[in-house]
């Protein structure tokens, strides 16, 4: 076998304190996935088991609410991680985003927000969601296209302000690591300021995926106006077809510019009512953009 991969689900082994791959033999490339809900949490617990894996441990599942410390100490050692599944607690300062490693290419986030019994029925969140924070366990991770030119792609669920404002830091990153695929959804607690913010921070992305409210508002489009390179960006709305109201002509207007700054940008997929999809392909049709864009929509509109 020239690629061998050892996946192991700690929660079937609630006892287990360390964990350590096999060493790899000559062209051999031993892969750890660990799924470390169950996992006994301590600090120093992780500390050993990411420096005894540290060039061998690629795929990282974390259970939610996992401290600050606790993700620190997993982290700083590794060296070879490509896949990380976390849900930090509502008070983490985001620290650990300053740890990733280079060799990341996925980052799924589930923030761990607290539902209450008395806002759960109005609340927008998903029935899958609903089952997920009851478990306390980390949601099924985003899916989402992973291109060749990916660098890194980053999937965000039930995200905050706070959040997104802490995910900025990952503009930081070297040009060859930055952030490239951006998904966001199912976040009704996010503003469109900090939506934007992050949007503006992040300029290399190419793939956008935004299933907020707000998705289409003046301050968000134009936020993707350092995006010279964006490709493809879907606007979903959350909300049933029926409940989604009119965009208003700077909205619309907001979309043509949009298209027109971004110069390689090639598919648009606009999930929202019948009247809102025409009067973009209409505002599209009487832009100059110089180049064909694909335009996606609803089978029901």
């Amino acid at each position: 076998m020239t690629s061998l991969q050892l996946v192991v689900r700690v929660k079937d082994q609630p006892d287990m304190t360390s964990l350590k791959a096999p060493i790899a033999e000559t062209y051999t490339d031993i892969r750890l996935v660990a799924d470390l809900r169950g996992f006994k949490l301590r600090v120093s617990a992780l500390r050993r088991l990411a420096r005894a894996n540290a060039s061998s441990l690629r795929e990282l599942t974390l259970p939610a609410g996992i401290g600050d410390c606790q993700l620190e100490a997993l982290l700083e050692p590794l060296e070879a991680l490509g896949r990380l599944y976390v849900s930090p607690p509502v008070d983490s300062t985001g620290e650990w985003l300053r740890l990733l490693p280079k060799s990341l290419k996925t980052l799924e986030i589930t923030a761990d927000q607290q539902i209450t019994r008395r806002n759960w029925r109005t609340s927008t969140v998903s029935n899958c969601t609903r089952k997920t924070i009851r478990s306390g366990m980390t949601r099924s991770p985003v899916s989402f296209y992973e291109y060749f030119y990916s660098k890194l792609s980053v999937g965000v669920q039930l995200a905050t302000d706070k959040l997104l404002d802490q995910l900025s830091v990952l503009s930081n990153r070297q040009p060859d690591y930055q952030v490239t695929h951006l998904v966001i959804l199912e976040s009704p607690s996010v503003t469109p300021g900090a939506l934007a913010r992050l949007l503006a921070s992040f300029t290399s992305l190419k793939w956008v995926k935004l299933g907020v409210v707000g998705a289409t508002l003046e301050t968000t489009l134009a936020a993707l106006h350092g995006c010279s390179g964006l490709e493809v960006l879907y606007l979903t709305d959350p909300r049933p077809l029926t409940d989604i109201p009119a965009l208003t002509e700077s909205e619309v207007a907001a979309v043509s510019r949009m298209a027109v700054t971004c110069r390689k940008l090639e598919e648009l997929c606009l999930t929202s009512s019948a009247v809102n999809c025409q009067a973009v392909l209409t505002a599209l049709l009487k832009t100059y953009l110089g180049r064909t864009i694909g335009l996606y929509v609803p089978t029901e509109s």
